[in-house]
């Protein structure tokens, strides 16, 4: 499944799906202002998901954008792909990484963000950072690059070879993202 243009098309899927994201949340991250359903802090599953999540709140609107990002990622299945474990680990692998793109091309095309307020002063919800970078970052890569190599064992060596062209696609087209989101700020575009 991982391959240039599936790389381009989840590129572009989930441009769209940060679009709306902006549209819904405006400036106000982590669905801070949205009127959903978020359990006590206290409990069990509040606990469990703050944990794997750095501290984050379990909202609603995130349980429903989470499990639509996975359908999404899951819809070759229906048309046609025949499913195996390894694609299945292809998928989750894919999901970890358009977690991490589709994150930050929330704050690029956000008029509120943009690189220059990329920062933690600016942005509550990621609690920890590594220099200019959230860990959570770092951690959605490393899991996505764990699920790709865990196929290692049923494909051989070159999944992680496409997995690495993937990152590369959504690397370059993230840069090019920064760039026209960059002039679109100071009215070139």
């Amino acid at each position: 499944m991982f391959s240039i243009p599936y790389a381009v098309y989840l590129f572009a899927l989930f441009t769209v799906v940060a679009l709306l994201e902006i549209q819904i949340e405006g400036k106000d991250g982590w669905a801070k202002n949205l009127p959903c359903w978020r359990p006590k802090p206290d409990s069990l599953v509040a606990k469990i998901y703050a944990r794997f999540m750095g501290g984050k709140e379990l909202t609603g609107y995130h349980v429903v954008m989470f499990s639509l990002s996975l359908l999404i990622l899951h819809l070759p299945f229906t048309a046609g792909t025949k499913w195996t474990l390894v694609k299945e680990l292809e998928v989750f692998s894919a999901y970890f990484l358009v977690s991490v793109l589709w994150d930050f091309l929330w704050f690029i095309w956000n008029p509120h963000y943009g690189l220059k307020r990329f920062k933690p002063k600016f942005i509550w919800w990621h609690k920890k950072w590594i220099g200019p970078i959230p860990t959570d970052y770092l951690s959605g890569l490393l899991v996505s690059a764990i699920f790709a190599s865990v196929a290692i064992a049923f494909v051989g060596i070159d999944i992680i070879a496409r997995w690495g062209i993937t990152l590369l696609v959504f690397g370059g087209l993230t840069l090019i993202s920064c760039l026209i989101s960059q002039l679109m700020r100071k009215g070139q575009v």
